[in-house]
């Protein structure tokens, strides 16, 4: 569990420190992270964490979660029961108080939301059934800049 918590630490400090025209062709150039990137950050942080010996983590969608029903959607990870989020302090703006990485069996802000599994989130899979390979190539840039910054800190 350390060293995952310690993945997903790492992993969360470069995004915060990653500018948006890093990642051209994703939400994350949209936006600054981690708002409005819940589902490509997920999406990219799964295969860091399958290329670090944890896979199998799935996509969950949430909708209609918070305390009134009020946050149209959300995306974050399962791994093996456990809930990865690391964009849910991205509804503290709206009155939330959430950590900036969550990892843990149950979470009461998560467990507002109705929620779907869509399958394997690591964007080298789940991409395939969704996009065209254009989309896939954007993605792994974005994870190679992330690397690069990864690797650089170590």
């Amino acid at each position: 569990m350390e060293e995952l918590r310690a993945l997903v630490l790492d992993f969360r400090r470069i995004m915060e420190c990653l500018n948006p025209s890093n990642f051209d062709g994703t939400s994350l150039s949209a936006s600054q992270f981690p708002s409005a990137c819940c589902d490509d950050s997920s999406q990219i942080l799964a295969a860091y964490l399958t290329d670090n010996g944890f896979s199998g983590a799935t996509l969950i969608r949430g909708e209609y979660g918070g305390n009134h029903k009020e946050l149209q959607s959300h995306v974050w990870l399962n791994l093996g029961g456990l809930k990865i989020d690391i964009t849910a302090d991205q509804f503290n703006t709206r009155g939330y108080d959430n950590p900036s990485v969550i990892i843990a069996r149950e979470n009461e802000f998560l467990e507002t939301f109705e929620t779907t599994d869509d399958g394997i989130a690591d964007f080298r899979i789940h991409l395939k059934d969704y996009s065209d390979p254009g989309l896939e190539r954007d993605f792994e840039f974005c994870y190679k800049v992330i690397l690069s910054h990864l690797s650089a800190q170590a």
